[in-house]
């Protein structure tokens, strides 16, 4: 969802809840006709509101237990509207209907003790996530409920929630005609007891977490407090009529922490994957654990269950040219394919590119003692020249590297793994450097296929590496030589710490995300680099020159 829309439906869910806070106010009419059309509306608008919720979560987060209990406590308040509806309206206090009123009432307890329970169990569940070890299963916190609302339906066998008083033969639970029991505030300790451990835990969590998160809860909690004082003292001590019943304010309070929650990315969610994977333009699927898919795009990715774990570990190729890759994500898998029938074919001409560079190295010796006689290849000396001297730091380095390794040790993979890395620059580097600006098509891959080399060799190192989103540009030669060398010595100071990387091209440069091992102080680049750190992830941002000067 984006950010404009998000803003669009808080603006709207903010008004409708007020609208039916308005319809509540002025409820109480001797008009009958205009009383029920408030009351239908009211309730409509409430019921609306939730159903919303419900299915925008469903949108909005990973497929987790998390997202199961929210949901759970959603179809809980709805079920609490629509037994508020049941006793207010329908059956009120008619004397003859006594047992319907009495169970009506008793029903009424059920999803007033268990949307806590589900409340708690998300809370203890936001506060385990991404922790390690086993933990008492916090499903466990659904008997006490079950427990109290077993108690309450059987209430005529012991009357430990209502009494009827000595002058009353049959109990009618009207003002004035019973009395609590026991189990009657056993049930409202349950409540706020629940309630507040939640709360207590979601403070804990925020106060981990940037200070907006944690000021935006205690804005959200005060206010809900703020409303429930409200309507329990200053409401009912001046006799004005409630906008809002303790039942509905308590279910738009729940929902406001839930959503302060999604917000601040205290549950894991995957807000925006649908437009960003529409703007990948590449076959993408989301699985559970299982492999079931839980998300796939218009085109499908093509791959047997075997196939598809397979490339858990290693790309695979399932068709001829089709490279599957896949990657573990919070609570479940994702996979996607490339069509590298392309790339194939820029590496076979790279491969002979490099095969007539190694014979015009030759060349380019004897071209230097005969230049009198081959005058007309002094431009073309100038570029081998240029190759050599962009090549020769990077293939020093690989020499060095090599000759200080010692065979079957861990040292020497290691320093094949950088080889790699380096070798793939080094191929890059000279490609484009042969090309002439004359000739550079106005939109490009040349940048993009330049960073997808070397994100693949960094898989030679250990690290998860990959080139993303749009591929073609249209940056001038020079920017495209500035942005990769900035590229390569970001990568390059940072590849010992480096576990992860991923970056895509920008309208004016290329961005980084880099997980690291620890914080390192940022290599010197021919560009200037912005450095954001979120989440334990690090942002790149390598912006290109505009008229001789950084953008």
């Amino acid at each position: 969802m984006r950010p404009h829309a998000t803003k669009c439906n808080t603006r709207l869910f903010i008004g409708f809840l007020l609208l039916g806070g308005l319809f509540h106010y002025f409820d109480p009419t001797e008009n009958l006709l205009l009383n029920s059309f408030l009351f239908c509306g009211r309730f409509t608008i409430f019921a609306g509101l939730i159903l919303f919720w419900i299915q925008s979560i469903r949108t909005r987060l990973l497929p987790t237990r998390i997202r199961a209990y929210m949901i759970a406590a959603g179809l809980m308040m709805l079920c609490l509207l629509i037994v508020q509806v049941f006793n207010n309206r329908i059956v009120g206090d008619a004397a003859g209907a006594l047992t319907v009123n009495r169970f009506s009432k008793y029903a009424y307890w059920i999803p007033q003790t268990m949307t806590p329970a589900f409340f708690l169990m998300a809370c203890i569940l936001i506060c385990r996530y991404g922790q390690d070890g086993k933990r008492w299963d916090e499903r466990l916190l659904l008997i006490p409920p079950a427990l109290l609302s077993l108690i309450v339906l059987t209430n005529d066998f012991h009357h430990l929630v209502y009494r009827p008083r000595a002058d009353y033969p049959e109990l009618m639970i009207v003002t004035g005609k019973y009395s609590q029991g026991t189990v009657f505030y056993l049930l409202y300790a349950w409540i706020i007891l629940t309630v507040a451990i939640g709360l207590i835990l979601l403070f804990r969590e925020a106060g981990r977490r940037p200070a907006k998160g944690i000021v935006l809860l205690t804005g959200a909690t005060l206010t809900w407090l703020a409303m429930l004082v409200l309507n329990l003292l200053v409401f009912d001590w001046l006799h004005v009529h409630q906008p809002y019943s303790t039942q509905e304010i308590n279910i738009f309070g729940m929902l406001g922490v839930f959503e302060i929650c999604i917000r601040n990315h205290l549950i894991p969610s995957n807000e925006n994957h649908i437009g960003f994977f529409e703007q990948l333009g590449r076959p993408v699927m989301i699985t559970d654990r299982d492999l079931s898919p839980v998300y796939r795009t218009n085109k499908a990715v093509k791959a047997s269950e075997e196939e598809l774990r397979a490339s858990l570990k290693q790309p695979v190729y399932p068709q001829e040219n089709i490279r599957l890759s896949g990657m573990e994500i919070r609570a479940g898998y994702a996979f996607w394919t490339e069509d590298e029938s392309e790339l194939n074919r820029e590496n076979r001409r790279l491969e002979s590119a490099n095969e007539l560079l190694s014979e015009e190295n030759d060349l380019i010796r004897a071209e230097n003692e005969l230049k009198e006689k081959k005058a007309g290849l002094d431009a073309q000396n100038m570029v081998y020249d240029r190759i050599a001297a962009e090549l020769y730091p990077r293939q020093k380095r690989i020499e060095d590297l090599l000759e200080s390794a010692q065979p079957d040790t861990e040292e020497f993979r290691r320093a094949l793994g950088e080889c790699c890395v380096l070798n793939a620059w080094c191929k890059r580097k000279s490609n484009l450097l042969l090309l002439d600006e004359t000739a550079l098509p106005k939109r490009n891959r040349e940048l993009f296929l330049a960073l997808q080399e070397s994100a693949r060799f960094l898989k030679c190192c250990g690290v998860k590496a990959a080139a993303v989103g749009e591929e073609t540009t249209d940056f001038p030669l020079a920017d495209i030589h500035d942005l990769y060398d900035s590229f390569e010595a970001i990568i390059e100071g940072w590849l010992p710490s480096m576990r992860q990387m991923a970056v895509s091209l920008q309208e004016d440069g290329i961005r980084l995300a880099v997980i690291t091992e620890r914080e390192l102080p940022l290599p010197e680049t021919i560009l200037p680099v912005e450095k954001q750190i979120s989440e334990g992830t690090v942002f790149l941002t390598v912006r290109r020159r505009k008229g001789g000067e950084a953008a």
